[in-house]
This record gives C-alpha cells, sequence and structure tokens, in this order.
C-alpha cells in the first residue's frame, strides 16, 4: 500500500501544478488506501450548490452579508456574484435558467429569492415560513419547497414567483426528491418516515417507513425510480423501489450519512458527514463500492450533467469533484483560491484552505434540530460536530440533530 499511495501523491501533485491556483491543497491517501484527490478552496462560506442547464456551477455563501458566485464551464475563477439576501443556503435551477435561494430578509424572516436567467439579482421573493427550506426542481421544472414547521410541501410552477399550490406531507418534512415520472417522496426527518405523494394528486397516498430512530434525511430519486434515502443514525442508506410500499434494502455506509445524490449513469453518492467521505453505489447494487475522501464536513452535492460530482465541504470552505464513474477525486474545473479562514472556520491541518487573500466570511451554519424543533447557526453546529467527532458512535443518543 505504501507504493500506491506514493504513486497517487505523486500523480496528483503533477496535477496540481498544471491547475494551480485553482486547487490549494493536496490531501493524503486514506487509510484504506484509496488516493484522496486535491482540494479547492474558495472565498466563501459555501452551504448551497446547484448547476444550471448550460452547465454553470453556483455556490451560495452562507455569510449573513450572502451572495453565490457562479462559475461558468471550465473556468476556475468566479465571473461574477449574484446579490441575495441574508444568508443563502438551499438552491435550486429550473430547465429555463430561472435560479431559486432560500434567504432571509433583514429581519432573519426565510424566503426562496428568484433570480432571473442571466440577472446579479434576486429581484423577487416568494415569503414562506419561518425555518429552513430545502428546495428541489422537478422533472417538469417546477420548484418544490420544504416546509418543515408547515408540515408540507410548496409547488412552484417553473419561472413564477408565487406559490401554486400546497400538499401535505409528514412532520417535519426536510428534503424533497422527485422521480423521472413526477412522484414526490419528502423525508420526516423526526418522525422517520417518507411520505408519497403520486404525480399530479392533491394528496400523500401513502408512508414509508424507515426508522424511529434512523432519522432520514438526503433523499434522492435514480433514473430508474429507485429512492435513496440518507439515514443519519443508522449509518445506512435506505433503498425504495419503484412504487414500493416499504425499505427493500439497506446498504451500509460511513458515519452520519447526510445527503444524497444521483448520477445521470445511476450512480449514487453518499457524503458522510463525520467521516469526511464519500460513499459511492453502483446503480441496483447492494453495497458501497468504494468511499472517496473529502475535505472537512462534507454536505450538499450536484450530479452534473456530464456525470461528475461536486461536494460542498462546510466547514473545510472548499470543494470536492468526483470524476464520472471513478472512485478518486479529481481537481474540479471551478473554484477559487480560499481566504484565510477564521480560526473557528479553518481549524490547523484542515484542507482546502490557503494562506492568501482576504479573510473570509464566518463559519457556515448548517441548522441542527432536537426533538421538535430546528435550530440554525454556525457556533451550534460547529459544537454539535465537535462532540459528536469525538464521542463513541455506539453510544449516540437517540435524539437527533437536522443539518441543514
Amino acid at each position: 500500500m505504501p507504493l500506491r499511495r506514493a504513486i497517487g501523491t505523486a500523480l496528483l501533485a503533477a496535477v496540481v501544478s498544471v491547475l494551480a491556483p485553482a486547487v490549494v491543497s493536496v490531501p493524503a491517501a486514506a487509510d484504506d488506501g484509496t488516493d484522496a484527490g486535491p482540494m479547492i478552496g474558495i472565498g466563501i462560506q459555501p452551504l448551497g450548490i446547484a448547476e444550471g442547464p448550460d452547465g454553470t456551477l453556483y455556490v451560495s455563501d452562507y455569510d449573513w452579508s450572502g451572495g453565490i458566485s457562479v462559475y461558468p464551464p471550465g473556468e476556475t475563477q468566479p465571473s461574477r456574484t449574484i446579490r441575495t439576501g441574508r444568508s443563502p443556503s438551499s438552491l435550486a435551477v429550473t430547465p429555463d435558467g430561472t435560479l431559486y435561494v432560500t434567504q432571509a430578509d433583514e429581519s432573519g424572516q426565510a424566503q426562496i429569492g428568484v433570480v432571473a436567467p442571466g440577472a446579479d439579482e434576486a429581484a423577487l421573493a416568494i415569503k414562506v415560513t419561518s425555518g429552513h427550506h430545502w428546495l428541489t426542481v422537478g422533472p417538469d421544472g417546477s420548484l418544490y419547497v420544504a416546509n418543515p414547521s408547515e408540515g408540507s410541501l410548496s409547488v412552484v410552477l417553473q419561472g413564477e414567483a408565487w406559490i401554486k399550490r400546497t400538499i401535505q406531507a409528514g412532520p417535519n418534512p426536510v428534503e424533497v426528491a422527485v422521480a423521472v415520472d413526477g412522484t414526490i417522496y419528502a423525508t420526516n426527518e423526526l418522525e422517520g418516515t417518507v411520505t408519497v405523494v403520486p404525480a399530479g394528486a392533491p394528496a400523500p397516498s401513502h408512508t414509508i417507513d424507515i426508522g424511529a430512530k434512523a432519522h432520514p434525511h438526503g433523499i434522492a430519486a435514480a433514473s430508474d425510480g429507485t429512492v435513496y434515502v440518507a439515514n443519519i443514525l443508522t449509518d445506512d442508506v435506505a433503498v425504495i423501489q419503484p412504487g414500493g410500499t416499504a425499505v427493500a434494502r439497506r446498504i451500509p455506509v460511513g458515519t452520519a450519512p447526510q445527503e444524497v445524490v444521483a448520477a445521470p449513469d445511476g450512480t449514487v453518492y453518499v457524503t458522510n458527514s463525520l467521516d469526511d467521505t464519500v460513499s459511492v453505489i453502483q446503480a441496483g447494487a447492494s453495497a458501497v463500492s468504494m468511499t472517496v475522501p473529502t475535505g472537512d464536513d462534507p454536505g450538499r452535492m450536484v450530479a452534473r450533467a456530464d456525470g461528475t460530482v461536486v461536494v460542498v465541504n462546510r466547514r473545510g470552505r472548499s470543494l470536492t469533484v468526483i470524476p464520472a464513474a471513478s472512485g478518486t477525486a479529481a481537481p474540479a474545473p471551478t473554484g477559487a483560491s480560499s481566504a484565510e479562514a477564521a480560526a473557528e472556520a479553518a481549524p490547523q491541518g484542515v484542507a482546502g484552505t490557503s494562506d492568501g487573500g482576504t479573510p473570509g466570511p464566518s463559519l457556515p451554519a448548517v441548522a441542527a434540530g432536537t426533538a421538535a424543533v430546528l435550530l440554525a447557526g454556525a457556533a451550534t453546529l460547529v459544537a454539535v460536530l465537535r462532540r459528536r467527532r469525538v464521542k463513541n458512535i455506539a453510544g449516540r443518543p437517540s435524539s437527533a440533530w437536522t443539518f441543514e
């Protein structure tokens, strides 16, 4: 293994020399011999990520001042910054190029900002309830908004700036996935269930039990209609077959799996937030095929049209890119030199930060929740993550933290 690691490190160093200054650090190989790819430091506090129909990449800055960095295809520096409301988080882009962003107004009230194709600011805002709202775009271009405090899902038609209809879901829905046939799936984290709404239906048809102690969070529908659910506390992914009414099988992954995406070829990627890794599951498989190291605290991802997957490393203030159908990370065609992170945001030894640049914004906040409430704030999340990193995972409490 030492020889393999040495070869891998040498190859990665060669890649870095070609793509500098976008790549700012080359992490060591993982303990299992898998070569880790270079991290890409960025000068913002990354949280949300989405790809436009033309391949443009959007990354939200969760700092209070807000903003969305825009990376044209193939560019290594952002071409512009879209002005938003406060603390933009979740992002979604419709096929016509309309960009939606979860943000807050000056008083901290949640809203959905609407950015017209090519615009430089979120000029319109859709009023929503308090709390954090995950955004998803369905195959027909409609926007789906999870409303945890209401136990519902809002539907906005493509390009519009008002809610067309509302669908009742389970308690505390946190994320939504829409299958190719239009079936809607929503994870109800605190109840441990998934709500299923047939295409065009005004109400759910049934609920799938994932497990009261699993705390299902991220959810994705693959191209064949199979649904994958990341369960934070049971360290696995529940698989639901198309039209299924129960969990077909469970796939063990890393520690505290949080987000899941399905690439165009059906490959599934899962961020393990406490392992700093991504588990890769081939289409139809019953086990993880490989594990890819990432930066510190991997969260949201986007599966791009070319099959590559971009991972946001929240505490690492960086991006990791996993090539299509590959098990090793590689430099992304996006990124900028990272600002010097504050002491709390970038502890010693965190890959994906640089020494130069203007000091960056404050540490990311990833909404955390217990029992029946969601708590937001960077300090809270960092404290939680640090406690959980040193805690014996086998002794994790039955109450869960809900991450934004």
